[in-house]
Parts: C-alpha cells; sequence; structure tokens
C-alpha cells in the first residue's frame, strides 16, 4: 500500500494547499453562498475533514464520531493535519484486505476501498471549493501532484 501512502501525503499537501487559499477569505466569505455553490467555503471544509476524521476511526476500530460543525477554519485544520498523519500510517502499516465496517452502508469494506474513498471525496470537494475561490477575489490554489513534486525536490 505504498502508493496509496504516497496519494495520502499528497491529500495532505492538497488539504494545506488549500487552507491558504481558504484563509485569505474573510469571516464573511467563509460563511456566503453564491449561485452554484451547494454549501458555503467553510461548510465544504467542514465536511471534507469530517469524513477524513471519520473514516480514519473506522479504519482503526473505533466508532465514528462526527467532528462539531461549529469548528473554526483553524480547528478544522488541526483536525485534518491529525486524520492525514494519520491516514498516511494507516495506508503504510494496515493490511489492504483488512475489513473496516460502514455503518451506514450496513456493510464491510476492505481498508483500501476505504482509503481510496477518503481520496476520491477530498479531491472532489477541494476542486470544488478551489473552483469557488476566484469569486471572492482569491485565486485558486496548486492543487496538482507534480506541484508537490516540485516543493520535494
Amino acid at each position: 500500500m505504498d502508493e496509496l501512502a504516497e496519494l495520502h501525503r499528497f491529500n495532505a499537501w492538497a488539504n494545506r494547499s488549500l487552507l491558504a487559499g481558504i484563509r485569505r477569505l474573510s469571516a464573511g466569505q467563509l460563511e456566503e453562498r453564491q449561485e452554484g455553490m451547494y454549501d458555503s467555503v467553510h461548510g465544504v471544509l467542514w465536511h471534507l475533514a469530517n469524513v477524513e476524521v471519520v473514516y480514519l476511526q473506522m479504519i482503526r476500530g473505533r466508532a465514528p464520531e462526527r467532528l462539531s460543525r461549529d469548528l473554526s477554519v483553524d480547528q478544522v485544520d488541526a483536525a485534518l493535519e491529525e486524520a492525514d498523519a494519520g491516514l498516511v500510517e494507516e495506508a503504510r502499516s494496515r493490511s489492504p484486505e483488512q475489513r473496516v465496517h460502514i455503518p451506514w452502508f450496513e456493510r464491510d469494506f476492505a481498508v483500501a476501498q476505504c482509503l481510496r474513498q477518503v481520496l476520491t471525496h477530498s479531491a472532489n470537494h477541494r476542486a470544488d471549493i478551489n473552483g469557488w475561490l476566484p469569486r471572492f477575489g482569491i485565486e485558486s490554489t496548486d492543487q496538482d501532484y507534480i506541484d508537490l513534486a516540485l516543493v520535494d525536490g
């Protein structure tokens, strides 16, 4: 699962990159919805973080506990930092065939499937937010894997 660990390392970097753009928004802009936005930037960021946190909990055999919807951007950032580090570690150390029970689907999935779900889900919602940033006068953030490779050297 080294490839999944590397992709989760990228996911963590992409989340940090997006947060750098989000931090340039005013408090009002964080909560504002414009045409074509199904939630606020803050709402979608919270949802992205919540899914990462909850899947990590379930991969580790714990019951899923949702994040509070009232978290600040700093608190969401801290939750993401912790979850992202944990997901990289789980991708490195867990057997890909180990099963994880997902209660809302009432079935078990392989750890590798859960790790892929987090990656695709987070990429989808980062794209939502990144596409909305220019509406608020903020430039979209770098989200390509190659951008991380350039930073790493």
